[in-house]
């Protein structure tokens, strides 16, 4: 089973932007999750381009984990970075799969990045709610 770059692009791009009145979390979270809006140059379907995945989405959730959101959006933060987490062990344990070619372990872990994906764009929903007030 191989999931197809644009798809994996899509997984992630719930994670585009976030607007609001406080411009200078706004301003440094958008530029935090600029490394994920730019995934499908280069993208293949080999297992390291999954692992290359998990890393961006890795460094891209511990740039996040830096910044402070405003007071009324914290639990919504929270919550974004563990669905991150999520994310990223699902990329990881889709690229050992591919690697081992075990078509059930890359069912689950398939499985597994789309309902992580789905957290992760209803979490940025509600941070961007909480941001925006």
């Amino acid at each position: 089973m191989r999931l197809t770059s644009s798809a994996l692009v899509l997984v992630l791009l719930a994670l585009a932007g976030c607007g609001g009145s406080d411009s200078g979390f706004t301003d440094d979270y958008n530029q935090a999750v600029k490394p994920l809006t730019r995934l499908e140059r280069g993208m293949g379907t080999k297992p390291g381009a999954y692992d290359r995945l998990a890393q961006t989405t890795r460094a891209t959730r511990a740039k996040l984990a830096k910044l402070t959101p405003p007071q009324g959006a914290r639990d919504e933060f929270r919550t974004l970075l563990s669905e991150l987490d999520k994310v990223t062990r699902s990329l990881s344990a889709f690229a050992a799969a591919s690697r081992d070619n075990d078509v059930a372990a890359q069912r689950q872990a398939a499985r597994g990045l789309v309902e992580s994906s789905t957290g992760v764009q209803q979490a940025e929903s509600k941070l961007k709610q909480a941001v925006e007030g």
